[in-house]
C-alpha cells in the first residue's frame, strides 16, 4: 500500500501545546476540497476547526470526529528516529501522531473518498476536525455554542479505538470525565532552613493535603464514589477476556487481574506533576516559599466535575492551598443496544473476522458529552481506529501496524454502508 499521503500529513508538526497546527489544518481543508465537500474553517485559536460536509441525499448523516493536533514529542532523545519524519520498520510505521490521531483520521477520509469514486456512498458524511484536543479542547464549548448546527447528524464516530490487548478490535461507547487542577501552596518568601522550628513550610502542608486526599488507595472526598455507575456482570465478563500479560508488557509494570474493569468503572485521583523547593545541583539549605501539585481526576458516569471540585476546595483550603482549574469534562456513555453501537460492532466483525471487545467507556477523556449536549446526537461510538494497545500513544516511538491501516479503510466502508 502507498503511505505517501499519510507520511506527508505526519511530517506536519501540529503540537497544539506549542501553538502549532495551522499547516495540518490547511492540509485537511485542501483534502476536503478535493472531495468537493462543503468546507468551513472556523478559527478558534490557536488552530481552526475544519469541517467538510458531503451530502449525497442519504437518509442518515454520520458525523466523523478526529483531531489533527498531537502531543509534544519530547523527550526527543528517547525516539529511535525523528518523530516528524515518519519511517517504516518491519510491519510498523513510526511517527508522532500516527496512532493518535492522524492515522485514523486519514484512513477514514480515504475510505469515504474511495466510496465517492466508486459511486457507492449513500450516507451523508460530515468530517469534523479539531486542532486542540491534546490541550483539553479549551475552545470546544465556545465552538459548539456558536456552530453546533453545522455538525448535526444522526450518529457520531469518535476519534478511533483500534486493537485491544488480545488483538481483537475494540469499540468504546463513552469516555470518562475530567477535572484537572493545580493546587498552590505558598508563604511570603524563602527562608534559611535554620528557621524550620518556627517557620511554616508550604511543602509540608502540600504533603499533608495529599496524604489526607487519598487513603488506602481510595479518594477521601465526601460523596466521591456515591454516583459511580457500575457496569453489568455481562460487560465485566467480556472485558476480562483481555490479555493481562500483553498489557503489562505494553505498560512496563504489573497490573491487577481485573484491570479492564478498573479502567472502565473506577474514578481516579492522579498526581500529574509536583514541584517544591530547591531542585538544582548540589545542596541548598532553604525553606521554600512556593510549591504546587498538578492533579487530574478521571470521572465515570454519573459523576460531575463541578461537584468533585466543590468537595476538593475545602480540603485544599484547610491546608492553605489555592485551587486553579485547568479543565473540566463531563463523562458520557452510549447504550450498547443502540443502532449505531450495533453497526460499529458489525463493521468490526466484518473487517477483522473476529468478535470485538466492547468498552462501556474509555479510561480516557474527550469532549463527547459536550458534543452530545449541543448537537443532540445521543449515539456516539469510538471505533474504526488504526492504533493498538502497544502503539505507545503519548510516548516515544509512537507507531501503528501497516496492515491495520488498510483494515480500517475497509471497516470504515462497511460502517458507512450499514448506515444507509
Amino acid at each position: 500500500m502507498d503511505f505517501s499521503e499519510l507520511f506527508d500529513f505526519l511530517k506536519l508538526d501540529s503540537t497544539s501545546a506549542k501553538g502549532k497546527g495551522k499547516e495540518a489544518g490547511k492540509f485537511l481543508r485542501d483534502k476536503l476540497l478535493e472531495l468537493k465537500a462543503d468546507v468551513m474553517e472556523i478559527p478558534e485559536n490557536p488552530n481552526p476547526y475544519v469541517i467538510g460536509k458531503i451530502n449525497v441525499g442519504g437518509k442518515r448523516t454520520l458525523v466523523v470526529y478526529n483531531h489533527y493536533d498531537v502531543q509534544p514529542a519530547e523527550e526527543l532523545d528517547k525516539w529511535d528516529s525523528n518523530p516528524f519524519d515518519p519511517v517504516t520498520k518491519g510491519d510498523r510505521i513510526y511517527a508522532r501522531g500516527v496512532a493518535d490521531d492522524k492515522g485514523t483520521l486519514l484512513a477514514r477520509l480515504q475510505a469515504v473518498r474511495d466510496m465517492i469514486k466508486e459511486g457507492t456512498l449513500r450516507t451523508n458524511v460530515i468530517f469534523f476536525y479539531e486542532g486542540e484536543e491534546e490541550i483539553g479542547s479549551p475552545n470546544m464549548k465556545k465552538f459548539l455554542e456558536k456552530h453546533a448546527e453545522v455538525i448535526k447528524g444522526d450518529f457520531l464516530l469518535w476519534e478511533g479505538a483500534g486493537r485491544a490487548s488480545n488483538n481483537s478490535p475494540q469499540i468504546v461507547l463513552g469516555v470518562k470525565g475530567l477535572l484537572y487542577v493545580e493546587i498552590r501552596f505558598k508563604t511570603a518568601k524563602d527562608l534559611h532552613s535554620m528557621y524550620a522550628p518556627i517557620a511554616d513550610n508550604p511543602v509540608w502542608r502540600m504533603t499533608s493535603f495529599l496524604n489526607e486526599l487519598k487513603k488506602d488507595e481510595k479518594v477521601n472526598l465526601t460523596g466521591f464514589y456515591s454516583k459511580v455507575r457500575r457496569i453489568s456482570e455481562e460487560q465485566k465478563k467480556s472485558l476480562l477476556k483481555l490479555d493481562k500479560g500483553k498489557m503489562e508488557e505494553a505498560l512496563g509494570q504489573s497490573i491487577p487481574n481485573d484491570f479492564p474493569v478498573k479502567l472502565v468503572e473506577e474514578p481516579t485521583c492522579n498526581i500529574a506533576g509536583i514541584f517544591g523547593g530547591y531542585t538544582g545541583q548540589g545542596s541548598k539549605t532553604v525553606i521554600p516559599s512556593y510549591c504546587f501539585v498538578k492533579m487530574d481526576f478521571r470521572l465515570v458516569p454519573d459523576m460531575s466535575p463541578e461537584e468533585v471540585l466543590e468537595t476538593l476546595k475545602p480540603l485544599a483550603e484547610k491546608w492553605g492551598g489555592e485551587v486553579v482549574v485547568y479543565g473540566m469534562e463531563e463523562p458520557f456513555r452510549t447504550s450498547p443496544t443502540s443502532f449505531f453501537a450495533k453497526a460499529v460492532r458489525e463493521s468490526a466483525l466484518r473487517a477483522y473476522a473476529t468478535e470485538p471487545v466492547i468498552w462501556p467507556n474509555s479510561p480516557g477523556t474527550g469532549p463527547m458529552a459536550a458534543v452530545a449536549k449541543y448537537t443532540g446526537i445521543t449515539e456516539i461510538a469510538d471505533g474504526v481506529g488504526v492504533d493498538s494497545y502497544d502503539s505507545n500513544i503519548h510516548s516515544f516511538n509512537e507507531n501503528i501496524r501497516k496492515d491495520d491501516y488498510q483494515i480500517i479503510i475497509n471497516q470504515m466502508k462497511y460502517l458507512v454502508k450499514l448506515l444507509e
